[in-house]
């Protein structure tokens, strides 16, 4: 069943914009009229419609439906997206992944009904994980945003399985900016990577420990320099690092200029206040992904492994086992970080961000009032039980403890 919209709030939305029921109709190509019955409740939104509302109102689906994040369904996807079901049976027939699946009108529409798709190949879920990536294309979404819909739409299939992604090799076209750099410039570029890939590492081991998260827009940048006599305020650990590859200067001059120049820094000048000295010039760099790759493919460092496309890091899903683990007792609705609420049914804190559905902050069972406390959602037990083993595989040193009998 597909979220559908709410009469007032649609009214609400093209008054927050500022719009006659006339200058919302043309814009979405329909006449005043239905948009008169659509704010009345007396005609339904075609899904080609509520595409293109969402577009002109700019606004998220939830702000036109009763509909909480993390519980739509592949079908609410598809009107997300403003396609027909003939429509995005076309778009897939023109993949090449499509081969021999013989896609129509009508297959769409079984699958988001949950009915038996035609077809001895759908049975497996080799097949379904090849129609969920296509459908994340179609669509212009992640491979998680559809394989979630995918098992809340069919959850007595078994969860499709998504095929690999074939690695990339950038490691040729990463180089040819390394090339073009003098000794200078590499070294200098070496010593940030260095003290950019240490920073990550603090936040890793910070998150792991459970610890209040910085934005990456603050731990990122990095302090190159201090406009200061260094027997006052010392060197920084980038200069600490230059001068063990025999640069001894104060890091701010030609080279770190070159590296923003070609995009593979970014530096940012402010002032710092320091005891004795008052406010004193600063020197910030931050790698950019260009230059995170160039340097990654120069020093032949490998980026850090990633879990498959739909399975979360080892940091969320240390979090549902602690969710999973409690039981009906549930968790500290005070649960810290943005993590919760990326995994948890309702709005995610950017309020743009797919959310998970796989935890809740509801009262526990049979309490009317009191703290709210995080528990698992059917989604949430489906996805454990879909993956625990591979989970298990990845994060070896994340516990589960008793839920492994339980969801194995």
């Amino acid at each position: 069943m597909a979220q559908s919209l709410t009469p007032q709030a649609l009214e609400q939305q093209r008054g927050f914009r500022g719009m006659s029921v006339q200058e919302l109709a043309e814009a979405t190509g329909v006449s005043p009229g239905s948009v008169r019955r659509w704010e009345a409740g007396t005609q339904a939104v075609s899904d080609r419609a509520f595409g293109r509302l969402l577009k002109v109102l700019r606004c998220d689906a939830q702000d036109l439906t009763a509909g909480e994040r993390g519980t739509e369904t592949l079908q609410d996807l598809r009107r997300r997206a403003g396609m027909s079901v003939a429509e995005v049976a076309s778009l897939l027939r023109r993949k090449r992944a499509s081969q021999g699946l013989h896609i129509s009108a009508e297959k769409v529409r079984d699958l988001e009904r949950g009915r038996p798709v035609s077809g001895r190949d759908w049975l497996f879920p080799e097949t379904q994980g090849r129609v969920a990536r296509m459908l994340a294309q179609v669509y212009g979404i992640p491979d998680r945003v559809v394989i979630d819909a995918w098992r809340r739409t069919r959850p007595n299939d078994p969860a499709p399985a998504l095929p690999a992604r074939q690695p990339r090799n950038t490691s040729e076209t990463a180089m040819t900016p390394w090339r073009e750099l003098n000794e200078r410039q590499r070294s200098y570029l070496t010593c940030i990577f260095h003290q950019d890939q240490e920073a990550e590492e603090e936040q890793r081991q910070n998150r792991h420990a459970g610890e209040a998260q910085r934005p990456a827009a603050a731990w990122r940048r990095l302090t190159l320099a201090l406009s200061a006599p260094a027997d006052l305020v010392g060197f920084t650990r980038i200069q600490e690092r230059l001068r063990e590859a025999g640069i001894h200067d104060p890091g701010t001059g030609s080279s770190v200029s070159a590296l923003d120049r070609r995009g593979l820094i970014t530096v940012y000048r402010d002032r710092l206040y320091v005891d004795g000295l008052g406010d004193v010039p600063r020197t910030r760099v931050e790698m950019t992904r260009c230059g995170r790759a160039v340097a990654r493919a120069a020093l032949g460092v490998a980026p850090a492994p990633t879990p498959p496309a739909a399975l979360l890091s080892p940091w969320l899903w240390k979090i549902v086992v602690r969710v999973a683990r409690a039981g009906a007792q549930g968790v500290d609705g005070s649960l810290a970080g943005r993590g919760p609420h990326y995994l948890a049914v309702g709005q995610s804190p950017d309020g743009r961000t797919p959310s998970r559905g796989f935890i809740v902050l509801r009262l526990p069972d049979g309490a009317d009032h009191g703290p709210y406390r995080w528990f698992l959602t059917d989604s949430g037990r489906r996805h454990i039980a879909d993956h625990i083993d591979t989970y298990r595989s990845l994060y070896p040193t994340v516990e589960v403890g008793s839920i492994a009998a339980e969801f194995a």
